[in-house]
């Protein structure tokens, strides 16, 4: 082997040393940014997987979504047939309450009041008004239960209130009948609904 200078080695110690730090550098300033952008493109690749994954969730389940809100609007619209209408309500409350009198004996319907229609009513902040229609009437004692009984089971949507019962003042051959008052209550549905 050949021997080497004090020069030679020198030079060599420095052309290991700079080797050594040329590689350094490079690791320091290439390789490092480069392996943290690689860290950071691969977390922001697996967020978007993630958010892809959610969308093509949300996205098979729309038509699931969309039938739902299609039947649920089928079934407020069928719901709202049975409400009073804006214009109109009292022709449609006898419309309505006369085939119901008219099956049950015992008990007669004698005046409707229009009714009163406003804002505020059983239920806080609920969407529709609220028409309350003031009624008298006469009827047996024993016909007054089964009669409201039937009346609430028949519309559910409808309230009674403010029942009154008193003694009858209509003719001699009624004596036994009593008279009675009441209110219905009932939501409204706005004419641009239906």
């Amino acid at each position: 082997m050949n021997k080497l200078s004090k020069v030679q080695k020198e030079r060599l110690i420095l052309v290991g040393v700079g080797a050594v730090a040329l590689m350094a550098a490079l690791w320091w300033f290439v390789v490092k940014p480069e392996q943290l952008q690689l860290v950071k493109t691969e977390r922001d690749n697996s967020q978007k997987q993630d958010k892809l994954a959610r969308a093509e969730s949300v996205l098979k389940s729309s038509g699931e979504v969309g039938s739902t809100y299609t039947n649920q609007l089928q079934a407020l619209q069928q719901r709202e047939t049975g409400l009073a209408p804006e214009r109109g309500a009292y022709e449609w409350i006898i419309n309505t309450i006369n085939p119901f009198i008219q099956a049950r004996k015992g008990v007669n319907i004698t005046t409707f009041s229009e009714p009163t229609v406003s804002d505020q009513g059983l239920l806080p902040r609920f969407p529709y008004r609220w028409a309350t229609f003031h009624i008298h009437g006469i009827g047996y004692y024993q016909d007054f239960g089964k009669f409201f009984a039937d009346f609430e089971n028949s519309f559910p949507y409808f309230r009674v209130q403010n029942l009154e019962i008193s003694g009858n003042t209509g003719p001699a051959a009624e004596e036994e009948k009593l008279g009675f008052t009441f209110d219905i209550v009932t939501p409204v549905v706005p004419s641009d609904t239906k």
